[in-house]
C-alpha cells in the first residue's frame, strides 16, 4: 500500500461524534497518522510483528492504519465506549476486524498479560490537564517495548529529556503543522493551528 492510499483510507475514519474537552479528544489528522505509521514501517520495520497497542485510540486512525499496513494484531484502548464503537465499525468496513480488538479502559491503569512490542499514540497534549502527555508516555513505555508518540512541539524537548532520564532511547522523527477543525463548543475559529512533533521511544536497544 502507498502512503497516499493509506492517508485516503484514514480520512474515511470519522472523528469522535461527541468529543469531550477534558479528555482532549481531537482526531489525529489523516496525513499525520499516515506519515507516522509509514515512518514506523518503512524506516524502522516496526509494527509488522506481535501486538500493537493504540493508546487513547479514539476512533482508531492510528491503530486501524497499523492494521492496514500489516500489523498482525492491534488492540485499541480508550476510555470512551462510543469512540471504540465507531472504530470497530470502521475496522469491519476496512476488512481488518479479524486483527483488531478494543478495550474500554484508562490507559494509565491498563494492564496486559505480557509486554507488547509496539504502541502508537496521539496522547492529550496536556493543555487542559497538565502532564497528561507525560503520563500517557510513561504508561506506553510500561506496556510496550517501542512507542511512537505525537506531542506538542513546544513540549517535545521536555518529553525527550524525561525519556532519556528514564533510560529510554529516543528519536525525534519529524515536526509537522496540523490544522484542527472546530470540534468543541468553545471553538470559534475555522481552524486551530498546532505545531506537533513525532517521536520514537524504545527501552533498551530497540
Amino acid at each position: 500500500m502507498k502512503k497516499r492510499r493509506l492517508e485516503i483510507l484514514l480520512s474515511r475514519i470519522p472523528p469522535h461524534p461527541q468529543p469531550r474537552l477534558e479528555l482532549e479528544q481531537y482526531a489525529t489528522p489523516p496525513h499525520l497518522a499516515a506519515r507516522l505509521l509509514w515512518v514506523a514501517v518503512a524506516t524502522f520495520r516496526d509494527l509488522l510483528e506481535d501486538v500493537v497497542l493504540d493508546l487513547g485510540a479514539g476512533t482508531g486512525r492510528l491503530g486501524l492504519g497499523a492494521a492496514l499496513l500489516g500489523s498482525p494484531y492491534v488492540v485499541l484502548v480508550d476510555l470512551d465506549p462510543e469512540a471504540l464503537r465507531v472504530a470497530l465499525d470502521k475496522a469491519r468496513e476496512l476488512r481488518v476486524d479479524e486483527r483488531v480488538d478494543a478495550v474500554c479502559a484508562d490507559v494509565r491503569c491498563f494492564e496486559i498479560s505480557r509486554e507488547a512490542s509496539y504502541a502508537v499514540q496521539n496522547p492529550p497534549f496536556g493543555v487542559h490537564r497538565r502532564g497528561a502527555d507525560v503520563e500517557f508516555l510513561a504508561a506506553a513505555l510500561r506496556l510496550a517495548r517501542v512507542v511512537y508518540s505525537v506531542h506538542k512541539a513546544e513540549a517535545v524537548d521536555y518529553v525527550l529529556e524525561r525519556c532519556r532520564e528514564a533510560g529510554a532511547e529516543v528519536r525525534l522523527l519529524f515536526r509537522e503543522v496540523i490544522r484542527l477543525p472546530p470540534t468543541m463548543p468553545h471553538h470559534r475559529r475555522r481552524e486551530h493551528v498546532v505545531n506537533a512533533a513525532a517521536i520514537r521511544v524504545s527501552r533498551g536497544s530497540g
